[in-house]
């Protein structure tokens, strides 16, 4: 077992998370139950059509609903469903416990993998004002307007949205940098932001990307608006050092799981390995 395997089931064991969430295709899936919703009608938000291979380049692969790895989104999906949908929490914040983890990669995956399920819709939100890069990883031009403008030139909400051409996956670019992205994670009107998209849609889960949690104070602060967090580490890279600091840092009951990212098969299988 790896020192990151090790690190994350002693975090459990002590109570630091109520699930853990690995990225591998191992389990089943369980199958869809309830009606499925009405496909939403965009007039006012943007659609743009990503090609298929800006994700796939993008190592978006939950796009490809037979690609192995939308299987182990489809698994994630599935058991953040089975902590969540009972109580109505859908409000989930993906963090990291230090730089380069795929923070940003597994929140796009996981956004395409619900907004895929019948039952959901999907909100993805890019709040690492610090370093966005859910753009870039859309195709988009860095000029592309998001909540940078929302919160510093009052720009409105539906100005900003953008549906990246995926059925029920609407997105909330961050707009560029914000050198003062602490304050504005704990101000008032983003506090206000929070709880209108949690309760404008009862069918719509939101995943906040945020930077890590030893990186800034921002995914603290912000952790007191969410229902949840699932923290990403990535194997062979993520330091024992830096799980033990994050887990000591956010409240035991906000803590959903952990993803471990770019873990290795037990038997080799085509894109075993992403980030």
């Amino acid at each position: 077992m790896s020192k990151i395997k090790k690190a994350l089931e002693k975090a459990k064991a002590q109570g630091a998370a109520s699930d853990v969430l690995e990225n591998r295709a191992d389990q089943p899936v369980r199958k869809k139950e309830g009606p499925e919703i009405t496909k939403p009608i965009y007039s006012r938000t943007k659609v743009i059509d990503v090609p298929a291979h800006v994700f796939m380049n993008n190592k978006i692969f939950s796009i490809e609903e037979s690609h192995p790895v939308a299987d182990q989104f489809k698994l994630l999906r599935t058991r953040i469903f089975r902590l969540t949908r009972k109580t109505g929490q859908n409000a989930i914040q993906i963090s990291g416990f230090g730089p380069d983890e795929g923070k940003s990669t597994v929140a796009l995956n996981l956004a395409v993998s619900i907004a895929r399920d019948a039952r959901q819709t999907t909100l993805l939100v890019d709040l690492d004002f610090r370093k966005p890069s859910i753009h870039k990883m859309l195709g988009l031009g860095n000029d592309t307007p998001g909540l940078k403008q929302y919160f510093e030139n009052r720009l409105k909400l539906e100005d900003i949205l953008i549906c990246p051409g995926i059925e029920k996956l609407t997105v909330l670019p961050a707009g560029g940098v914000i050198p003062d992205s602490t304050e504005v994670m704990g101000s008032p009107r983003m506090e206000a932001l929070v709880m209108e998209l949690k309760l404008r849609y009862p069918d719509r889960y939101i995943i906040f990307d945020t930077p890590g949690l030893n990186v800034c104070p921002d995914p603290l602060v912000f952790s007191e608006y969410v229902d949840g967090v699932i923290l990403v580490a990535r194997s062979d890279h993520t330091s024992t050092k830096n799980i033990k600091a994050a887990v000591d840092l956010l409240p035991r009951e906000k803590l959903l799981g952990t993803v471990l990212n770019d873990s290795r098969w037990e038997e080799p299988m085509a894109y075993s390995e992403f980030y």
